[in-house]
């Protein structure tokens, strides 16, 4: 069944609500999760590695950086193990419309920048990299 949301809206309460922001998921589908998270001024995501999933980060408003560390390739391919010590690491600015894309096993932390305005971004990614 198909549903429609508006205003960037994935449906539900937020899923998780700190002073530094608030995450609204929906997983209503079978094979793909949609979220949307809003950051306070000034504060930013704890930050996180990528657990099986490769994930589409869309801004829609405000703007930030985000901060992606690869860690070091693996014999099977690009790295999963933060023991294995950083391969790279890249800061983005982020303003709206941007999409950033990371790979799974990447580590992934939004700041906002801006000490007046929230910065909201939609993620996309495959279900099983959800975590419960």
């Amino acid at each position: 069944m198909a549903r429609k949301y508006v205003n960037f809206r994935v449906g539900g309460s937020p899923l998780k609500s700190t002073d530094d922001y608030s995450v609204w998921t929906n997983d209503l589908l079978q094979k793909i999760i949609a979220s949307k998270t809003v950051i306070q001024p000034g504060r930013s995501t704890v930050g996180h590695r990528l657990i099986n999933s490769d994930v589409a980060y869309v801004v829609i408003s405000g703007s930030g950086t985000m901060e992606v560390i690869e860690y070091n390739n693996s014999t099977d391919g690009h790295g999963i193990d933060p023991a294995s010590g950083i391969a790279h690491k890249d800061s983005y600015s982020l303003t709206p419309g941007d999409v950033v894309l990371v790979e799974s096993g990447d580590f992934v932390k939004v700041v906002n920048d801006s000490q007046h305005d929230q910065l909201s971004y939609l993620r996309f990614f495959d279900r099983e990299g959800w975590r419960n």
